[in-house]
């Protein structure tokens, strides 16, 4: 066996993130009174990616982060003529989060991929998520008994691309050499550049899409299966 142990991303690795944030973000909307159609989600989303990227920059925490987005949402919102003004972006951050803990839909084939690797190594979860919504989410999810363990920033303090996630889920598992480790993740900054950091393999999950140019990742797969036949050594 070529590794000895895989280190996963959560969001568009093994959870469909935009399914379970568009669902979030609707109840959080409709609790607010402010009608919940895919173009103010689109707005969200792009004002949500914008402060995740200055995250993992350093620009900003994750506790600023968490009420500053919806700030800029509002800001967006009364640009295009929608009342909200009565609404408080610390109250629409807890709807929001406390609704996003409770989605937890798998990516097609997440659990039989889990299955296959856990059998043969442990698997690691290293996200740079919400505490309260990645614990929510997995405890309760069925992914949750393939996992060795879940490393989560907001606990840790440190946020991929920083490495220290994936050395201390390295240490947890007693794996000392660094060509035993490989990093499953979606994100060439967080992900693949965490693993750059870590001096550890990488495969790229693009989820059928094409391999992006240039690409820093050890290996790319567009589908989960072929993510573990990566992790197992049988191509690649």
């Amino acid at each position: 066996m070529k590794y000895a142990v895989l280190l996963a991303d959560a969001d568009g690795t093994l959870f469909d993130f935009h399914a379970g944030e568009r669902k979030a973000l609707g109840e959080t909307l409709l609790a607010c009174g402010i009608p919940d159609d895919d173009a103010l989600a689109a707005c969200y989303s792009r004002v949500n990616q914008h402060h995740w990227k200055r995250l993992e920059r350093g620009e900003t925490t994750q506790q600023r982060l968490r009420v500053e987005r919806f700030e800029d949402f509002l800001r967006e919102l009364t640009a295009m003529g929608i009342p909200c003004a009565m609404h408080s972006p610390q109250q629409m951050s807890q709807t929001f989060v406390d609704a996003l803990s409770r989605q937890r839909v798998p990516l097609p084939g997440a659990e039989a991929f889990l299955r296959t690797v856990a059998a043969h190594m442990p698997v690691y979860l290293v996200t740079n998520g919400i505490a309260s919504v990645q614990r929510g989410r997995f405890e309760q999810s069925e992914l949750r008994r393939y996992l060795a363990d879940i490393l989560i920033s907001e606990e840790t303090g440190h946020f991929k691309p920083d490495p220290f996630m994936l050395l201390e889920a390295m240490r947890r598992a007693g794996v000392t050499q660094k060509r035993q480790a490989v990093m499953l993740g979606d994100s060439l900054t967080a992900d693949i550049g965490a693993a750059n950091a870590a001096g550890v393999d990488s495969i790229l999950f693009t989820d059928g899409a094409p391999t992006p140019s240039p690409c820093p990742a050890t290996y790319v797969a567009q589908t989960l299966s072929q993510a573990a036949r990566l992790v197992l050594g049988q191509e690649g």
